[in-house]
């Protein structure tokens, strides 16, 4: 299992001291101090003799990613004093030609390959060239434009026997991190993080304290089920804080991590490995990985779109769309009662809208879909006795509707907060809003409809509510709205009690 590395930039005696205490009370087992920074000719040996965890070191010039500026030289006389001063590993690109004489015993000893480029074919020779000399670990670290070009990363992790070739890979980038786990699951001895966000010593290290916690990174094995997010956006979701959390609450030995992407079907196919159990899918990807089902419940088969895959024991695919029991659940909650052929609107027509509009017809509403572009839903439409109708508060006064349910991306913390779908229309007073958006909790929408009289939803009771249901397919056990809710603890968004 994975012990976790927090790399820091070495500047100073007190400023180590400081990072080896926080590295250690967050779960870090060990301190790696990348000496790129280190003053030249300050006496490492305080630092080092302060440290509550064992200390690697590190020392990269710019051509490795780093900022040494020195001669070889002088990068070598440093590393050779850190290690008189007591560290207890290294780390040293492929390259380097010296190593530390046999009497330091050392207990780390890694030779790095990195590139910065994207991800080389000849992954496993370039492994096996880093591990010529006994004892060592090889670090086989590539860049990720895209997640989906990490799939070799985990090829090579799946096809390694950790015991005769002990290695460390991931891919850096944006939306890459998540690898950083899943070679965890895969055996990766090692797995680097931040001391905190904004202090990342290379790109994609999360908080050590989220590896230690939230994604249980020292637990991971190859037993672990994988579960996620796909979508793009996906990273700002709040669905690994609920699904992790309640894995653990449900003893279920599982990881859950947002894949952002541009190309799902890849993704995909990268991840359809033993370990799948299932997958949550949010825009642009609802109607897209429909047909890569082999099974739909029938809420999807009737609107043709999902937003959860779960992985048979025999490698089926069955989708599920929990998004139509969300926002039927979240209303009700609200109090909003059966629609007896009133009207009800939905903003959009993508794949959430569906969801929304097939919720509101169950309910016994009379529905109308609003978009900027109708084709997309006007089979859909046709197919259920829905209306079609352009954005406009033109349309929406005309239709005084009941019920609002907003189903774009529009207003999301991953594009502008206070954008809105109609901006120049106001709800009537006591119309019902549910806005899908959940972060921000209160969307600008909420709060002009608020502001107008209406009764609002916040979107985070939607997402609970088909979250409940994603995690009895998940995991085979159930947790109530109000539980899940307890779950969001810290990540800024869920309420303590449902708006309305």
């Amino acid at each position: 299992m994975a012990q976790i590395v927090a790399s820091v930039f070495a500047e100073s005696p007190q400023q180590v001291s400081r990072a080896a205490a926080r590295a250690a009370m967050a779960g870090a087992d060990w301190l790696e101090l990348r000496l790129d920074r280190w003053p030249a000719g300050a006496d490492l040996a305080p630092a080092i003799a302060q440290s509550r965890l064992p200390v690697l070191v590190a020392c990269r010039t710019p051509d490795d990613g780093g900022a040494f500026r020195g001669t070889l030289a002088e990068r070598r006389d440093l590393l050779q004093h850190a290690l008189n001063a007591g560290a207890q590993g290294i780390d040293l690109e492929g390259w380097e030609t010296w190593a530390p004489p046999p009497r330091h015993r050392l207990r780390l000893s890694i030779r790095s390959f990195h590139s910065f480029t994207g991800v080389p074919k000849e992954l496993a020779e370039i492994r096996d060239r880093l591990l010529g000399r006994p004892g060592t670990i090889a670090k086989v670290v590539v860049t990720s434009h895209d997640l989906a070009d990490a799939a070799p990363v985990l090829d090579l992790l799946a096809q390694t026997d950790q015991e005769a070739r002990p290695t460390v890979a991931f891919a850096m980038g944006r939306t890459a991190w998540p690898v950083r786990l899943l070679a965890c699951a895969l055996g990766a001895p090692l797995v680097y993080g931040a001391l905190e966000a904004g202090a990342e010593t290379a790109p994609g290290q999360i908080p050590v304290g989220l590896l230690a916690g939230l994604y249980r990174a020292k637990e991971l094995n190859r037993g672990t089920a994988w579960l996620g997010l796909l979508g793009n956006p996906a990273l700002s979701s709040l669905g690994p804080w609920l699904h992790n959390r309640a894995c653990r609450r449900l003893g279920v030995d599982a990881v859950y991590l947002p894949f952002e992407t541009s190309r799902p079907d890849a993704v995909l196919a990268m991840l359809l490995r033993p370990q799948l159990r299932g997958l949550s899918v949010t825009a642009p990807f609802k109607g897209v990985l429909a047909p890569h089902c082999d099974q739909l419940d029938e809420a999807a088969a009737a609107i043709g779109v999902v937003n959860t895959i779960v992985v048979g024991p025999g490698g089926e695919r069955i989708g599920y769309n929990t998004d139509v029991a969300g926002v039927e659940q979240a209303l009700r909650r609200a109090g909003t009662g059966d629609g007896e052929g009133r009207p009800a609107v939905v903003l959009g027509t993508g794949g959430a809208a569906r969801a929304g509009a097939w919720a509101l017809l169950r309910m016994g509403f009379e529905v109308t879909l609003l978009g900027r572009s109708l084709e997309p839903a006007r089979a859909f439409a046709k197919a259920h006795g829905l209306q079609l109708g352009g954005l406009a508060a033109r349309v929406l006064d005309e239709l005084r509707p009941a019920v609002v349910v907003h189903a774009t991306p529009v207003g999301s913390i991953d594009r502008d907060p206070e954008e809105r779908l109609v901006p120049d229309w106001t709800p009537v007073a006591g119309t019902i809003v549910l806005d899908m958006v959940y972060q921000p909790r209160l969307t600008r929408l909420l709060r002009d409809a608020q502001a107008a009289g209406a009764r609002t939803v916040a979107g985070v009771e939607m997402f609970l509510a088909q979250a409940a249901a994603q995690v009895r397919w998940f995991t085979g056990g159930a947790l109530e709205v109000d539980t899940l809710r307890g779950f969001l603890a810290g990540s800024g968004v869920a309420p303590a009690a449902p708006l309305a």
